[in-house]
């Protein structure tokens, strides 16, 4: 056989001389792998198989192996457990040291690492699945991973932020949106380390990048305060007090921006409150936009739209409950109101 062969022509061969008896499949299957281990795409070979024969499992066997594999991502959660609270005691060397440990572990592991067929991601919900593929259209198959790299990565970069360690936080915070890139907590992170460290440019380009994976209102607002402490930096008051109310109508909660604005009283008098038609300028000046990404609009819009036709409440809900967070539309209000009452 051919080193030549495509992976698809390969797999057509392999799959052909199955015979639909687990027993005779699986020991057909380990053999014809062993045949493929000179090929250039022997690992994504073995794994396929390796799939194929998971496939062939009966229900109680695969129970079985997804107990194994759970105990053994049991004892990844409870060592992150244990670091949660260790931050939460604030005993950060602690929390940090056991990070060190869990992250050595699982790089020399390396688990789930991606291949020429397939790529492994660590979404926290759908929409960043969504958002991912319409963003980055991957061309290989998206796989799941197993084990939570993206909040593991989060706390260990977090930390070492805490001990100003920039430059490893920052790799270590790379690694995490290797992960998951719509990871809003995790580029929230990476970005305060320029900021940290003054490169007001960098952190304002990365804000403008950030709003295409801010999809809920907590985050855009998160957004608009980065872009007001880059303007209050760069002494554009008008520019930080469009932001900084700008960002109240999506995050009412937050003292800071209230905090900086009452800062910006003092160090520039009263700044006229902005109009529309002011932060509008400012948007189209600087690039940012005024409100939610259209993105993030369109797509949890269109979603919603989807699965409401398809009779699929809970997902029509889920998609529109994020439209109507990031908009406040009256209209898509009416809509929830009615798929809640279904």
């Amino acid at each position: 056989m051919s080193s030549n062969d495509s992976f698809d022509s390969v797999m057509l061969k392999i799959t052909q001389g199955l015979t639909g008896n687990p027993e005779t499949d699986f020991e057909y299957l380990g053999k014809t792998c062993q045949k493929y281990n000179d090929h250039p795409m022997a690992k994504e070979i073995a794994l396929a198989c390796g799939r194929l024969m998971y496939d062939m499992l009966p229900d109680d066997k695969k129970d079985e192996m997804n107990r194994a594999f759970a105990n053994d991502s049991l004892g990844i959660n409870e060592t992150l457990e244990e670091i949660r609270f260790n931050i939460f005691k604030k005993n950060y060397d602690k929390a940090l040291d056991m990070a060190e440990q869990l992250v050595t572990k699982l790089e020399k592991a390396n688990m789930f690492e991606d291949d020429s067929v397939s790529e492994y991601r660590d979404f926290g919900e759908y929409f960043e699945q969504v958002l991912y593929r319409f963003i980055y259209k991957p061309e290989k198959t998206l796989r799941r991973s197993s084990i939570p790299y993206a909040e593991i990565y989060l706390l260990y970069g977090s930390l070492l932020v805490e001990f100003n360690k920039l430059a490893q936080a920052r790799a270590a915070l790379k690694k995490g949106l290797k992960w998951n890139p719509i990871n809003f907590q995790i580029m929230s992170e990476y970005m305060e380390t320029f900021k940290m460290e003054g490169d007001l440019n960098m952190f304002f380009d990365l804000t403008i990048d950030a709003f295409r994976i801010a999809y809920r209102p907590e985050s855009i607002a998160r957004c608009y305060r980065n872009l007001g402490y880059y303007f209050i930096e760069k002494k554009k008051y008008s520019e930080a007090t469009a932001v900084y109310i700008l960002s109240t109508t999506f995050d009412k909660q937050s003292q800071q921006a209230q905090s900086e604005l009452y800062y910006i009283s003092k160090v520039a008098g009263d700044i006229p409150e902005p109009k529309p038609a002011d932060i509008e300028k400012y948007s189209k000046k600087y690039g940012f936009p005024f409100g939610a990404h259209k993105d993030i609009i369109g797509l949890s819009n269109a979603y919603g739209e989807h699965f409401k036709k398809k009779g699929d409440t809970e997902s029509a809900r889920y998609f529109y409950e994020i439209l109507y967070g990031v908009t406040h539309n009256d209209k898509i209000k009416e809509i929830l109101d009615d798929l809640k009452a279904n």
